[in-house]
């Protein structure tokens, strides 16, 4: 053999090496998820709401009460849950305004504050009418305040979760639930 063809061999050899190299290693990467791989020890990541995943993130709760109106805008997440006949208890309220807390400040890195409205829906005429408003903002409430709202035991709320959630009752809620808890 001409050295000529020894070089051009050896050149074409490692070439084709090269290429093979970096083929494989494209392929490892696309195989793992390359950078965007992560063990499996890692925390699970926070998504963001938008509009594009809003309808997606909020049938993941799994609420009693239906939602009746949403509105997402900028860092505010508005919400209206709707409450129908007698059937619904005071727990079963306070579960869901938690639930709702819970995955805006827990599971959703950018809402900053949930208007959160609980809704009677008269079946007969079709008109809504306001139970409970919470205006719940981020780190205004200590860590364990969203189970403390989670297991309230009584239609009567503290101070504390009122304060805490920026919780308002109307009269139709104390009649419905206070007055008729206390006889």
């Amino acid at each position: 053999m001409k050295p000529r063809m020894i070089v051009t061999a050896t050149l074409l050899a490692t070439v084709a090496a090269v290429f093979l190299l970096v083929a494989v290693q494209t392929l490892h990467m696309r195989t793992l998820g390359g950078e965007r791989a992560q063990p499996v020890s890692a925390a699970e990541q926070k998504q963001e709401l938008s509009d594009e995943n809003l309808v997606d993130v909020l049938s993941s709760m799994h609420l009693t009460t239906p939602i009746a109106k949403v509105e997402w805008k900028q860092s505010i997440l508005k919400l209206d849950l709707k409450v129908t006949g007698t059937k619904t208890s005071y727990t079963e309220i306070y579960d869901n305004m938690a639930t709702v807390a819970e995955l805006g400040f827990h599971s959703l890195d950018n809402v900053e504050q949930i208007l959160l409205r609980i809704m009677a829906e008269d079946e007969w005429l079709h008109k809504r009418h306001l139970l409970l408003a919470a205006d719940i903002r981020r780190n205004e409430w200590p860590t364990d305040a969203i189970d403390t709202l989670r297991n309230w035991k009584s239609p009567v709320i503290s101070g504390e979760i009122k304060e805490w959630f920026h919780i308002m009752e109307t009269d139709l809620w104390k009649k419905q639930f206070e007055l008729l808890n206390e006889g």
